[in-house]
């Protein structure tokens, strides 16, 4: 939200609660928040001290969550290879703890750098266009396609019904549809093709974890 001086006083007081020790994610969550907070030539080193620090304290959830961040604060920056290695290990780490949601966000993430599935059973084309979105619009896209309103959709994310207006417009021309009804259907097929393809880059992405190879 941009409100970095509130969010660095909030810090400080879970810093005090983290120093109880009472909770043995908190640490790996503290240098989360850190980096968050942190200037760009120290956050890199941040991110990778949390995982460090997921690792000794375990949990498949948070530890998912410290590497999307990083994922996401990777590909801003314009190092895709190594943003796309983070958000497959929060992909696989989701995945094993059945987080929907979350999964779907990394899935978003890494469909912006290019790395969308793809199934040839799918239709010429129909997961590649997706790919086009960006993470936001693919959201949109998805609400839309399940029969969500424009206002709807405006709650659940929290933004304005001008702004859904807006990216829901670039949807249609992106994906070439006209209808609410046609982009139900386009991303209807593009999910049930990826569905498969992104259980196997889970996998894919643990056993990458586990063993240090290079994704």
């Amino acid at each position: 939200a941009g409100r970095d001086e509130d969010a660095r006083r909030v810090l400080t007081d879970f810093a005090d609660w983290a120093a109880f020790g009472a909770d043995p994610q908190a640490a790996a969550q503290l240098a989360r928040c850190h980096a968050l907070l942190a200037p760009a030539e120290h956050a890199d080193a941040l991110y990778r001290h949390a995982l460090d620090r997921h690792d000794e304290a375990g949990g498949d959830f948070e530890r998912a969550r410290t590497a999307l961040l990083y994922g996401k604060w990777l590909r801003r920056r314009r190092r895709p290879r190594e943003a796309r290695g983070r958000l497959g290990t929060a992909l696989a780490g989701f995945e094993r703890c059945g987080a929907g949601v979350w999964a779907a966000q990394a899935r978003d993430e890494l469909r912006a750098l290019g790395a969308a599935p793809r199934s040839p059973g799918a239709g010429a084309g129909t997961p590649a266009r997706l790919g086009r979105l960006t993470p936001q619009q693919l959201r949109i896209a998805r609400q839309v396609a399940e029969g969500a309103t424009n206002r709807e959709v405006a709650l659940t994310l929290g933004v304005s019904t001008r702004t859904v207006d807006y990216h829901l417009r670039k949807v249609f021309a992106a994906l070439g549809v006209r209808s609410r009804l046609e982009l139900a259907r386009m991303v209807g097929q593009a999910e049930r093709a990826q569905e498969a393809q992104a259980a196997q880059d889970a996998r894919r992405a643990g056993h990458q974890e586990k063993t240090g190879a290079q994704p």
